[in-house]
């Protein structure tokens, strides 16, 4: 891959609709803050839930799909998020 092949690459716009963790973020209630849509290879997401105002902040992309839950700061991978969201509905 050339240099901008990759840079163009790295300019796609990914809309947070389009991403692993919306349905399961939505599907437990939480709210994306409006960060906008994201680009590059890896992106930053952040929820907050309307009732509990408890914050998780979502980071995907290239070897990066991970989640923080920003009051505990506990941080897991995207395999453990529905599992978490649960526990602590």
């Amino acid at each position: 891959m050339t240099l901008t092949a990759f840079n163009k690459a790295n300019q796609v716009v990914h809309p947070v609709t389009g991403e692993w963790h919306y349905p399961i973020m939505t599907k437990y209630g939480y709210v994306h803050q409006p960060l906008g849509d994201q680009k590059g290879f890896v992106r930053k997401y952040k929820y907050t839930h309307p009732d509990t105002q408890r914050s998780l902040t979502v980071s995907t992309g290239v070897n990066s799909d991970y989640w923080t839950d920003e009051q505990t700061k506990h941080v897991g991978y995207w395999r453990e998020l529905e599992a978490f969201l649960k526990k602590i509905a």
